[in-house]
């Protein structure tokens, strides 16, 4: 029987050879369907079998701690989460076991045992979010010590120790946000920068959203539409946020735009009168249903879309390379800032169902 090539696969799946081979190889950026195509067709030809055979030869099994937070505190994560469970499925015949370590998104104490139940599995790597910055921190020092490299999905954090991170530029994205504004204001508005989570002293991701946001005001010298800062971590209290905003409201009545740092933007512009939905621009984060409903309706103008079930899928896919492939991978992976508007949110909706 002939042997399979890379070319044969390219041939059946309509690509390049090079795009083949990043698939196969877990290298560089292939987007999720195109490399599912050329799994599939790989698969059926027997490539894959002949690809892989020492691996299943040996019999090793892998280990990778998934520290994540809990779809059911934060319905964003359900998304990272979709792309890690495609992964897995994808490269299951590689031996790879994954044990899952939910935390509670709003608990630094369950990050942090849930970090400390990782650790004491004896993982090959621990795959996460490091939510709470200085917590991140020194867990990232204990894996050093370990020998456990870390993958990093959606916040950013800088660490020699780190294997790779995969996710948006934190503070490119807060950069675009100021350029959407920007299409909208008059001198003497206001930018409201909230951040409905914990403290963004130990959020490096949302700080580096606001420091992008201010940098491009700063940057196209718009002294005269200053850019003030809140945040509030009692958000599901709806008592409590409706003071919040109202407080808000009455301090800063040149108030034009409001930027949400985080995918909580629904729980605010749900409270906004007929008045606010005609004054205010909203901009805010991931395509989340909430979010959507709101766009839909002319409440919410923008949503920076990160891209989060690619996120865990090539988290997944970094692993799968480093460990078993044995090839070198870039340590920090940007993904695209795609732009939601009411007019394109159908297509990214269609994309994803699709995929």
């Amino acid at each position: 029987m002939k042997k399979v090539t890379i070319k044969d696969i390219a041939l059946i799946a309509g690509v390049s050879r090079g795009t083949v081979d990043r698939v196969i190889n877990g290298r560089g950026n292939v987007s999720e369907d195109v490399a599912k195509k050329i799994l599939k067709i790989a698969n059926e030809l027997g490539f894959e079998k002949n690809l892989i055979a020492s691996t299943l030869a040996s019999n090793k099994t892998y280990k990778i701690a998934i520290v994540s937070p809990d779809p059911e505190s934060d319905v964003f994560w359900s998304q990272p989460s979709e792309g890690i469970l495609n992964a897995l499925e994808l490269v299951k015949h590689y031996g790879i076991i994954a044990e899952y370590y939910n935390f509670d998104i709003s608990r630094k104490d369950e990050f942090c045992m849930q970090l400390e139940n990782a650790f004491a599995s004896r993982p090959d790597a621990i795959l996460t979010a490091p939510t709470f910055t200085a917590e991140s921190l020194e867990y990232l020092e204990q894996a050093v010590k370990l020998g456990i490299p870390f993958i990093t999905i959606n916040t950013e954090i800088r660490h020699p120790g780190i294997l790779c991170y995969v996710g948006q530029n934190s503070y490119n994205s807060g950069y675009l946000a100021g350029r959407l504004f920007h299409l909208r204001l008059h001198s003497g508005d206001e930018i409201i920068a909230i951040n409905l989570g914990h403290k963004l002293s130990n959020a490096q991701h949302y700080s580096d959203k606001v420091s992008g946001l201010k940098a491009y005001f700063t940057e196209h010298q718009m002294d005269n539409n200053p850019v003030f800062w809140y945040e509030f971590d009692q958000f599901s209290d709806t008592e409590k946020l409706t003071e919040f905003w109202m407080s808000i409201k009455s301090a800063h009545p040149r108030m034009k735009g409001v930027f949400f740092t985080n995918s909580r933007a629904y729980r605010i512009v749900n409270l906004f009168t007929e008045e606010d939905i005609k004054k205010f621009d909203i901009v805010g984060f991931d395509m989340i249903e909430p979010n959507i409903k709101l766009l839909k309706e002319d409440k919410i103008d923008f949503i920076i879309n990160q891209n989060p079930i690619q996120q865990g899928y090539l988290g997944i896919m970094n692993f799968v390379n480093h460990f078993i492939l044995k090839k070198e991978i870039s340590k920090t992976q940007y993904l695209p800032l795609d732009i939601v508007l009411k007019e394109n949110v159908d297509f990214y909706i269609d994309f994803f169902n699709r995929n």
